[in-house]
């Protein structure tokens, strides 16, 4: 039986995870606190602020019957800073051509999932993930070009692995990659 699937998130990269999978669903934007707990780890940090996203859906929906909120939160880390989306072009700029050629570059993703029949939690998946990908060295075309087609500025770390020709998966996930790890929810998914 198909239970109806809330996506947390605005995120283009997500919404279109789940429209490659299959898997129909609606959209609530959660207007969660994401201020990150810097006492935490990068993966707890991440982890915490999913389920803040999961959360503020399943509340805003609890005169729903059945239903599966669906949350993620992903960063970037590089050289051990976390970075999210860049707040100019030119950041973007500089912290990609500082990531070139480097086979270090982590993505790590906090995943949060919550099935629910009215106010009753049934289930909660709550975790992070990582993988780690490598970027080729680029010449100024490619990335003035990426920078100017690829919306740099809605992406964690100004890039994505999903439309940067330059960036490869070297170990992990690809859909811990590109911003939410899909497996676990597919895993709950076929449970029912």
């Amino acid at each position: 039986m198909e239970k109806p699937l809330i996506l947390a998130s605005k995120s283009a990269i997500r919404k279109k995870m789940l429209e490659r999978a299959n898997i129909p669903f609606e959209i609530i934007v959660s207007n969660a606190d994401e201020t990150p707990d810097l006492s935490k780890s990068f993966g707890e940090q991440l982890k915490e602020i999913s389920m803040k996203k999961a959360k503020v859906v399943f509340e805003a929906t609890v005169d729903r019957g059945e239903r599966i909120i669906v949350a993620a939160d992903q960063n970037i880390v590089f050289n051990n800073v976390m970075y999210g989306k860049p707040k100019s072009l030119d950041e973007a700029r500089k912290l990609i051509k500082s990531m070139e050629g480097n086979n270090n570059i982590y993505a790590y993703v906090g995943n949060s999932i919550i099935y629910a029949n009215g106010n009753t939690i049934i289930k909660v998946i709550n975790n992070y993930d990582i993988s780690r990908m490598r970027m080729d060295n680029i010449s100024d075309k490619e990335l003035e070009d990426y920078l100017t087609n690829q919306k740099p500025l809605t992406k964690c770390g100004g890039i994505s692995i999903d439309d940067a020709k330059f960036l490869h998966l070297e170990e992990g996930r690809m859909s811990t990659a590109c911003g939410m790890t899909i497996e676990y929810l597919q895993d709950l998914l076929s449970t029912f």
